[in-house]
């Protein structure tokens, strides 16, 4: 067996190679694919000798033209889905080598496993390691053009990552909850729909809490809420609700407490019923027609959602989210090390992906974790 490994830039893989005749081309691939899987789709299969990278060309003994037109170079798979010895049966077998009683020789070279994520380096990596194939997608997360406009849509993301904080703040005080809160903002309006704080700890009259009152879901609750144009708070009793810019909370408080989320000079006087253009509130909200509750919403989180609240996030197709304080052991949206590495907010096998950003909080930003909690 003869091998090549160039230093491949993006996890190589050792894959056999060998010539065959062009003319059994696809006799060869028929009866290749009975015996292992279709991997490596990124890569292009059959490959001319003119094709063929430059660093490639003395060790695979590409012969001169015009013989070369005769021959093509087939990738068969990595070296992990079959022996060279049963290839090398394998090959003998085909009736296309059977007659002459010689196989052809087989090569092993180094790939790329992963797809490209751009056109040029597709480019690249034909010209060192294999000609390679861009499909214009990239299952390890979203392409940098998506995430460039992404990142130009958001509308305030500061003001609105401190907004999540302080509600996350008042959740923790209230004894309701714990300290995690959430914004939902829609960027065509520029309106804040939702902003709630962690309940799980609140009772009702039983005496019962609600373990699954995080932020995330009773903030998607209140869309929903809205959605049914009830232009009030979603559940009365809590201390901690907000809704069109006012905090909410029972009449027997010691203190009522209202701020600011949209700039308005007078908040109490403002104009409930309608939005800048004279359309009722339910009127806006329902104008959407796509059937979900948070299509393309963006979304601003204390905390990085546990595994419920990002599928949440995910079902109701929001369009981005930007977290705060990662939470490395039940968080589920951050993919990278030091983590549960679950990267939900972009996975092949769901249905829906969203773009997910972590703000970086200056010196003294940063909230308590809660490692061990869900949030």
């Amino acid at each position: 067996m003869y091998t090549a490994r160039p230093a491949a830039d993006s996890f190589p893989v050792d894959v056999f190679t060998v010539p065959i005749p062009s003319r059994s081309a696809n006799a060869v691939l028929s009866s290749l694919r009975a015996i292992v899987p279709t991997s490596l789709q990124h890569l292009r299969r059959l490959v001319k000798p003119c094709y063929i990278p430059d660093p490639l060309v003395d060790f695979l003994a590409v012969p001169p033209t015009p013989p070369e037109e005769s021959i093509l170079y087939l990738l068969v798979c990595p070296v992990t889905d079959i022996s060279e010895e049963d290839l090398s049966d394998f090959l003998q077998d085909l009736p296309t080598f059977a007659t002459t009683g010689t196989i052809p020789r087989i090569m092993t070279v180094a790939v790329p496993s992963s797809q490209p994520i751009s056109a040029a380096q597709a480019t690249e990596w034909s010209a060192k390691y294999w000609p390679a194939v861009y499909k214009r997608g990239n299952p390890y997360g979203p392409h940098p053009s998506i995430v460039s406009q992404a990142l130009r849509g958001l509308f305030d993301p500061e003001k609105h990552i401190l907004l999540a904080k302080q509600i996350a703040t008042k959740a923790a005080s209230s004894g309701e909850g714990l300290g995690f809160g959430a914004v939902i903002v829609d960027p065509q309006t520029r309106q804040v729909l939702a902003v709630a704080g962690d309940a799980r700890l609140r009772c009702n009259e039983k005496g019962w809490g609600n373990p699954l009152d995080h932020a995330v879901m009773r903030a998607i609750d209140m869309v929903a809420q809205r959605r049914l144009g009830r232009t009030q708070n979603v559940r009365p009793h809590s201390k901690v609700e907000v809704w069109d810019g006012i905090y909410f909370e029972d009449e027997e408080a010691s203190c009522k407490m209202v701020m600011k989320v949209d700039g308005n000079s007078d908040i109490r006087n403002k104009n409930r019923n309608g939005d800048a253009n004279g359309r009722s509130r339910k009127e806006a909200d329902d104008k959407r027609d796509d059937g979900y509750l948070c299509h393309n919403l963006q979304v601003y989180l204390s905390h990085e959602p546990c595994v419920m609240c990002s599928m949440a996030l995910l079902h109701s197709r929001v369009g981005s989210v930007v977290f705060g304080t990662r939470m490395t052991r039940t968080g589920g949206l951050n993919a990278e090390e030091g983590g549960r590495q679950m990267g939900l907010f972009w996975r092949t096998e769901l249905n829906w992906k969203f773009v997910c950003w972590q703000w970086k909080a200056g010196p003294g930003g940063e909230m308590e974790s809660h490692e061990n909690v869900d949030a």
